[in-house]
């Protein structure tokens, strides 16, 4: 397999198949956002070393002392509900429906973020199959065919593959929260023998998690190109495409790692020329900004004149600023978001020629000793 040859492959049809940008620009605007930060937090300790410990014991009449503040917490909701915020003009009432409204924004993004999420297994399927079709018949699919190839079983299939490899996570979120309360547990249980025993064992098992599930998920995350790829050109379900897949790379595992080795690279040169795009696009963000004002503008106003009926004040403007910002952040960082779907079709382009070629590689035949002519 020649990895040269599928990247200049992919790279023509990126620009030769403009039908297949649409698509990106939904996986662009709804992939998950797969970089992860992480932060570092560190203390220093002052004083004496002596003074390290349990200095300040839990008081005999803790749970008091809780429902205590539980109950001061109340009260000043209840307050604040009932007499609002006098100094900034704003009345209980203005406040109850303000914070009506932003429920409402929630539920709103909700439902988009679901119905986004539908367009993404969607354009996942339609990419690929259309270029699996563009490279075995030369024939360019049109937009609609792709929604309506794309609009299939296998989209459903491609969502739950997917929620299959993220399983790794999931549970290491739900153990999190285990050890979490059993941690509390351990601190009001009294015994501080134990209590430092157990989150000691715990904190060094929420590491050791945590590193298996790095090194799962990033191979995983590698499998999955191949899992989807059985599912959409196969057209086999999910447990089939993962049984599939397995044995794809496990048989052809030197041309796969080879182009993981060739994509991890790409990814750190992306990240470079992201960084320089984004800087030398600041003058056409501007631009598309000033048009992003423009367009949200009249729809903006509609919905300030319409909270207005409820809210005083300031309150209409940030409740309608807090509806129209999703439709100017889309226009305003549009460049931005059309880079980003270029390299998403590139790379789901990337990976289906990598499956056809190492699908179309000649099985390996095991040689025979051929003996004299006579025996």
């Amino acid at each position: 397999m020649d990895p040269v040859k599928i990247l200049k492959r992919a790279w023509h049809i990126l620009w030769s198949y403009r039908a297949l940008w649409v698509f990106g620009l939904i996986l662009a605007l709804t992939a998950a956002g797969t970089s992860g930060g992480a932060s570092n937090s560190s203390s220093s300790y002052s004083g004496d070393s002596s003074n390290q410990g349990y200095e300040a014991p839990l008081p005999e009449n803790w749970r008091e002392e809780i429902d205590k503040v539980f109950t001061e917490v109340g009260e000043g909701f209840d307050k604040l509900f009932t007499e609002g915020l006098p100094d900034a003009g704003i009345s209980g009432g203005e406040l109850t429906a303000f914070l009506w409204i932003i429920a409402g924004f929630v539920l709103v993004m909700i439902v988009v973020g679901i119905v986004m999420t539908f367009a993404r297994y969607v354009s996942e399927t339609a990419v690929i199959k259309m270029v699996d079709e563009y490279e075995a018949t030369d024939t360019k699919i049109t937009v609609r065919e792709g929604f309506r190839i794309g609009w299939s079983r296998t989209s459903w299939r491609l969502f739950l593959i997917n929620l299959i490899v993220n399983l790794p996570c999931i549970l290491l979120v739900g153990l999190l929260i285990v050890v979490g309360f059993v941690i509390y547990g351990f601190v009001v249980g009294g015994n501080e023998a134990i209590a430092v025993a157990g989150i000691v064992s715990l904190i060094g098992v929420v590491f050791l998690s945590i590193f298996v599930v790095a090194i799962v998920s990033i191979f995983l995350s590698l499998f999955r190109h191949f899992f989807w790829r059985v599912c959409a050109l196969e057209d086999v379900g999910v447990g089939e495409a993962l049984r599939r897949g397995f044995a794809l790379v496990r048989e052809n595992w030197k041309n796969v790692g080879l182009m993981w080795l060739v994509m991890i690279g790409l990814g750190i040169i992306w990240l470079v020329v992201s960084f320089v795009a984004m800087i030398v696009m600041i003058p056409i963000m501007l631009i598309t900004g000033a048009i992003a004002a423009l367009v949200a503008a009249a729809p903006g106003l509609l919905l300030v004149g319409f909270f207005s009926l409820f809210l005083n004040g300031w309150l209409p403007w940030v409740a309608g600023g807090l509806f129209i910002m999703p439709l100017f952040f889309v226009i305003a960082f549009s460049p931005w978001i059309l880079l980003t779907a270029w390299q998403q079709v590139f790379t789901s382009t990337v990976w289906t020629l990598t499956y056809r070629e190492i699908k179309a590689l000649p099985a390996e035949i095991p040689e025979m000793e051929i003996g004299p002519v006579g025996d």
